[in-house]
């Protein structure tokens, strides 16, 4: 055991000590700050520009358009509703076109003449029977601007008035029937409490915190992986492994890079504490809005690294004993990557449905639990049995893969030249 404490406090004290290291933990917590603010900050104070949306109006009904107008400006100045980006402003202008005029020649020669504003001009028709439920028609060259939803919300209001206006209603109490209703989402805890959240806030903690941990324990794989690759091409192992036996070398290996890793999301949990406690205040004075993160999903997040590092680390030494080259390398790894990326492939399916038969397969695979359970804790903090029986898993899995991956590397860190094929790695696992 002493040899393994000296080569863990080797292989931490060489990556703690670098400039590196110092930089890197510095920058993530900004870049989880930028993660979760950034994208709500932009979207309140500007810089999605405006929209130049030209209304081909062929309904006859002066009073559609002014109606559609009016209701646009309203958005456009009012940051309450969250459905309208504030940050792009719509300015609609209306051209009068007879019912037997085709529209879109009219588009297509607008759009190819002199006087084209470029991707931000846009055409939006109403059609002569616009009021008899046929839908308008949207022209733009940019159609993945999430602000269009909000335009869309606009025109289906204004022609559902001018519907209960041609129907008889009364002109000075439409607006208040069509009052949208503002639903207040409530999350309900573990004990059965109710505190306010939604969607949103929901969405950017629990996809910061599956992002950061998906590359951490992608990183720091890779960085044992690697370390295996340079003390094979160095010839350093030869000399280490005469005292050392190859088990204790790769534990000490997985275990000193770990310790670095860990070292380096306790500084990350520590400042995402600090910035949900005392950085909200701060934040909510200037206008914007910190997603308040609880002390145990912190406390997940770290207890869900410590696993996937070492199932996903003994993998990653196992594959750099097996190469020679970092070219090999390359190759070699991708099934190990691969596991790590399916679930931020199907992660959009389990946070739908968090509690769905297969959401709950899923975070009991062990090669997904790290990410899946810790998606579905931060959502809706599943059942303790739940989260217990997939830690249970990972560490029975983690202990064979440790024999597993031992026994390989201690024939493969001497091996070099041609990469083993599966029979030559079945020969390896038999070797007393």
């Amino acid at each position: 055991m002493k040899k393994v404490w000296v080569i863990i406090k080797r292989e931490y004290l060489v990556r703690v000590r670098t400039r590196a290291f110092a930089i890197g933990t510095v920058i993530s917590p900004l870049l989880l700050l930028g993660l979760i603010i950034l994208p709500g900050f932009l979207a309140q104070r500007g810089g999605g520009g405006e929209r130049y949306v030209t209304v081909l109006d062929q309904s006859g009904d002066p009073d559609l358009f002014a109606g559609l107008k009016s209701r646009v400006e309203s958005k456009n100045d009012s940051n309450s509703d969250e459905e309208f980006n504030s940050s792009t402003r719509f300015v609609l202008t209306r051209q009068v076109v007879t019912a037997e005029q085709d529209p879109r020649e009219l588009i297509q020669s607008q759009s190819s003449g002199s006087g084209n504003k470029g991707p931000d001009k846009a055409f939006l028709v109403l059609g002569p029977k616009i009021l008899d439920d046929v839908p308008p028609e949207y022209h733009a060259k940019n159609l993945s601007d999430f602000s269009i939803r909000a335009l869309e919300g606009a025109v289906s209001a204004t022609i559902a008035e001018r519907k209960l206006m041609r129907a008889g209603f009364d002109a000075s109490k439409i607006g208040q029937y069509m009052k949208p209703i503002d639903l207040k989402q409530f999350k309900i805890g573990a004990g059965g409490e109710s505190t306010e959240g939604g969607m949103r806030q929901d969405f950017m903690v629990a996809f910061a915190l599956l992002f950061f941990l998906y590359m951490s324990v992608l990183f720091y794989g890779i960085f044992v992986m690697r370390g295996v690759i340079e003390e094979k091409q160095s010839r350093i192992v030869e000399v280490v492994i005469s005292s050392v036996k190859p088990t204790q070398m790769m534990l000490g290996k997985v275990i000193g890079i770990g310790l670095v890793g860990l070292t380096q999301i306790g500084i990350w949990a520590l400042s995402a504490g600090l910035l949900s406690m005392f950085g909200a205040k701060l934040f909510a004075s200037q206008g914007g809005r910190v997603p308040s993160i609880p002390l145990n999903l912190l406390v997940y997040f770290v207890l869900y690294f410590v696993l996937g590092f070492f199932l996903y680390a003994t993998l990653y030494a196992m594959v750099g004993s097996t190469v020679s080259s970092e070219e090999d390398a390359q190759q070699a790894q991708f099934p190990v990557t691969l596991l790590l990326v399916v679930p931020m492939m199907i992660f959009g399916l389990v946070m739908s449905n968090p509690s769905s038969t297969s959401s709950i397969v899923l975070s009991m695979v062990p090669f997904f639990a790290p990410t899946l359970m810790m998606l579905r804790i931060a959502v809706i903090n599943p059942p303790a049995w739940q989260v217990l029986l997939s830690m249970a898993i990972m560490l029975a899995t983690i202990l064979g893969f440790v024999w597993l991956s031992a026994k390989i590397y201690r024939v493969g860190i001497l091996m070099y030249g041609k990469r083993p094929n599966l029979a030559e790695l079945g020969r390896w696992l038999r070797y007393n």
